[in-house]
């Protein structure tokens, strides 16, 4: 879609929806969170290593650059969102392909099965299943920690081999392995380098242009290792808050909301808005008021809160999230 057209579409939405919700933040609200985030701490009395924080709210918008920074930050899970949204624009251009696609047709031949026992089940494996961490593994596998031994030739066959112990779809565990090899899928499908589809189907037409996405050996990292700066994550915040904005449909985004699995490991129930409740497609489900987001190791947070018509983000490097993770709950009640 050319951005002219985007574009068109966007400020129709905004003009559409704009009238029922009331902008409840102010400058001097976002100034006092701004100096509860410069003066936090986290467990071990470190002040918190944040990048950016941004909030927009209908057609009001606050911004602040934590130190003056101006680099763009490693968003690490939020990628999966992004991924999440160029697998739409797939989905739905295409007749040969939907979310029930087996992948192992495609893989078969890239990789060497040694664990005979998997075949059965990567036989059963689909698209789905890779986009809500499904395939039935019962080992977190591609978090960085257990492939530094490894060349990134040899992921595929390493996440092909690890034991497939549950049916695929019957077992959640989250991992980076269903989208590292959902950009492995992808690539292949289209003939084409994916990152050359995802420029010119997604980033182009959202005036994306300054960005960088790690390879691991010749296909996109996918999971993770996405830089990009706050303002271009908004404008991704702004096609999941707009029904897709013209890049994917309204039904495309429910997909990537629909529930998947309680994660009460996960969840925050002290934050009474920003919570991870539960896990859809790439995206995490508050319990209140349909709040949605991406989320990502180290204080990343790209929140969709429909009913006030904003996104709330944060990027960062700060290990404990505790208190940084208090304080987005704080920016989401602040909305209300």
């Amino acid at each position: 879609m050319c951005i002219a057209s985007r574009s068109v579409i966007l400020l129709g939405m905004v003009a559409g929806i704009s009238p029922y919700a009331r902008s409840a933040m102010d400058t001097q609200q976002f100034d006092g969170l701004v100096d509860l985030f410069e003066k936090a701490t986290d467990g071990e009395g470190n002040k918190l290593n944040m990048h950016y924080l941004l909030v927009k709210q209908a057609d009001r918008e606050f911004f602040h650059a934590f130190g003056g920074r101006t680099e763009p930050s490693d968003i690490r899970s939020l990628s999966k969102t992004v991924m999440a949204l160029v697998l739409g624009t797939i989905v739905e251009s295409r007749d040969d392909f939907t979310e029930e696609t087996p992948v192992w047709p495609i893989l078969e031949s890239l990789c060497t099965l040694t664990n005979e026992e998997n075949r059965e089940k990567l036989e059963r494996v689909k698209i789905k299943h890779l986009m809500n961490h499904t395939i039935g593994y019962d080992k977190v596998l591609m978090m960085r920690g257990d492939i530094g031994h490894l060349d990134p030739s040899e992921y595929i066959d390493y996440i092909v081999n690890a034991p497939i112990v549950h049916e695929p779809g019957k077992h959640y565990l989250y991992s980076n392995a269903g989208f590292y090899l959902l950009s492995v899928v992808l690539q292949e499908l289209l003939g084409e380098d994916l990152e050359d589809y995802v420029q010119r189907v997604l980033f182009n037409p959202l005036e994306i242009t300054d960005y960088s996405w790690e390879r691991y050996g010749k296909y996109l990292a996918g999971a993770t290792r996405l830089w990009l700066h706050p303002h271009d994550l908004l404008k991704i915040g702004d096609v999941l808050l707009y029904e897709g904005a013209g890049i994917v449909s309204p039904k495309w985004i429910e997909r990537m909301k629909q529930f998947t699995e309680f994660t009460p490991e996960q969840d925050t129930p002290t934050n009474p808005l920003f919570r991870r409740w539960a896990y859809g497609s790439s995206l995490w489900l508050g319990k209140k008021n349909e709040i949605f987001f991406g989320h990502g190791t180290d204080g990343q947070s790209l929140v969709i809160v429909p009913d006030r018509e904003a996104v709330v983000i944060t990027t960062a490097h700060q290990v404990d999230v505790v208190r940084l993770e208090e304080l987005v709950d704080k920016a989401v009640a602040l909305l209300y």
